[in-house]
């Protein structure tokens, strides 16, 4: 939750505050310090999540579970965790890398907007996830 709780915090609080007149100029290197600084946390913490839900499915045996559509939450959450391992270890690293790198022309505040975009639709797929699977572990998808 604290990576998605990131996502949530750049796209409700930092892009906008960034996008405001005070920042004018600054905005691509504000937002870099603070996206690059987080993304080691988010790396590390997607990794530990990877590595533990396949210890929770292999210690409960539960690999049929994804043989059965009422478990379709489970495959949810793995597609938002290999969307975040496909952003925060390929993307960013190799395609984006700075994101103030793309806006050398000065549409610094154009580019947050579709970062904001970008980052919005993460965020509502994710919490989409949480939610259904919330539902889904509590029994709430019978056959």
């Amino acid at each position: 939750m604290i990576w998605i709780g990131g996502v949530a915090f750049v796209t409700i609080v930092l892009i906008p505050a960034l996008r405001s007149s005070s920042f004018r100029g600054d905005e691509s290197e504000i937002f870099n310090a603070i996206e690059n600084r987080f993304a080691q946390i988010a790396r590390a913490l997607t990794l530990l999540v990877g590595l533990s839900g396949f210890y929770m499915i292999y210690q409960l045996d539960i690999w049929n579970r994804f043989w059965e559509i009422r478990y379709f939450w489970m495959h949810a959450m793995v597609l938002i965790w290999l969307m975040f391992i496909l952003a925060l270890f390929l993307i960013e690293p190799f395609f984006i890398k700075d994101h103030g790198r793309i806006v050398k022309n000065g549409h610094s505040i154009g580019n947050l907007r579709k970062t904001q975009m970008v980052h919005a639709i993460i965020l509502t797929l994710s919490l989409f996830t949480v939610f259904v699977s919330v539902l889904g572990a509590h029994g709430i998808y019978k056959a």
